[in-house]
């Protein structure tokens, strides 16, 4: 949740606490509602501040059940399978465990940093690569592209939407 999310939930929570309080006191006998009542709408300005507040409410209120109602992104897994049965996630720890293995079969890189995304078509995935200088860019990047593809799809079962090869820098072989 954002922190403008988190605020709108605090001042949310705060009101109908507030309301909560009133209505256990007014039901104790400590106070006398119709008092407040009256003197809330005896004026025109006190009415026009309860219908600001009222409408304020309403507003947060309505902004809660949006949210509420919003489905909640697995940002920290990915879809395998769904099915009748449940369905079958993989957490991006593991999406990256995958690609880091099937890298290992690329000669030439020597350091990768995967970024992983879910998409409706698939996983996205960003390589960051350092590769050795004696290997040709354009060829690296399509033996990365094909090993990451199929052991994304072999061995996790996951459809993959896009995979982008980024060179960050070039290391010497020696280093």
């Amino acid at each position: 949740m954002t922190s403008i999310g988190r605020l709108v939930l605090f001042v949310y929570n705060l009101i109908f606490l507030g309301l909560a309080g009133l209505t256990v006191a007014a039901t104790l006998g400590w106070l006398d509602p119709q008092v407040y009542v009256n003197s809330i709408l005896g004026s025109t300005q006190n009415r026009m501040i309860a219908g600001v507040v009222g409408i304020l409410v309403g507003f947060l209120a309505l902004l809660m059940l949006i949210w509420s109602l919003k489905p909640s992104p697995h940002a920290d897994a990915v879809m395998v399978d769904k099915g009748i049965e449940g369905e079958v996630t993989m957490s991006i720890a593991a999406v990256k465990a995958i690609i880091m293995k099937a890298v290992r079969q690329v000669e030439g890189v020597r350091e990768l940093r995967p970024e992983v995304a879910h998409s409706p078509n698939g996983v996205k995935v960003k390589l960051h690569t350092m590769i050795n200088p004696e290997h040709n860019v354009p060829e690296l990047a399509q033996s990365l592209q094909a090993v990451v593809r199929e052991n994304l799809e072999k061995v996790g079962g996951l459809q993959v939407a896009e995979i982008k090869v980024m060179i960050d820098d070039f290391v010497a072989a020696g280093k």
